[in-house]
């Protein structure tokens, strides 16, 4: 019987749940097709590979995000209200599929290393909206490096710790501390001035 033309999402959040729970590595194809209700062979058709699959959908929400970021960030001049925007974005994006956000998470050390230079990268966005920042002498002239994985890191830890049910709710109720913290370490003086 022909599958409907939802066969690929189907297969892509049936890979997620199990990627999610059990980890990249120990699912197998067979389990992904038996929570879709489909043969293993229908996965190859949409699919060189489960670890085809698992780069697919990190690389997707990698790149979305980033655009997300990016396009958040240039409606505002100032940074302050670039970084109320990005953070925003951050905890939308998580509340909005935390499954998948979770998944673009905790997989990152894993599938970073196969991102492709020309694809939209979240971090290099924060990088950039910081070093205009810095140009436009909105903040302190530092490291953007340091200063985007300070900030960054105000988030993601939070990300970590509702993975690990540490941290309960959407995000979202939490943007303004967010924000206020963020907007605090990127206008700290650098150490030592």
């Amino acid at each position: 019987m022909p599958r409907g033309p939802n066969t690929k999402t189907e297969i892509e959040r049936a890979a997620l749940e199990l990627f999610v729970s059990q980890g990249i590595m120990e699912t197998r194809t067979k389990q992904i097709a038996e929570a879709v209700k489909i043969s293993e062979g229908t996965i190859y058709r949409h699919f060189e590979s489960k670890d085809a699959l698992a780069r697919e959908l990190f690389m997707r929400q990698h790149a979305s995000l980033a655009e997300a970021i990016k396009t958040a960030a240039a409606k505002y001049d100032h940074i302050d209200e670039q970084a109320r925007a990005i953070v925003e974005v951050y905890c939308n994006m998580a509340d909005g599929d935390w499954l998948l956000f979770r998944y673009h998470q905790v997989n990152q050390y894993t599938l970073l290393r196969y991102l492709d230079p020309k694809l939209p990268n979240p971090v290099s966005v924060v990088v950039e909206v910081i070093e205009a920042a810095m140009k436009r002498r909105e903040i302190p002239k530092d490291d953007a490096n340091v200063r985007a994985a300070m900030a960054l890191g105000i988030v993601l830890q939070a990300v970590t710790f509702k993975a690990f049910g540490r941290l309960k709710g959407p995000l979202i109720k939490h943007r303004d501390l967010f924000s206020k913290s963020v907007i605090d370490i990127l206008h700290l003086e650098p150490a030592g001035k």
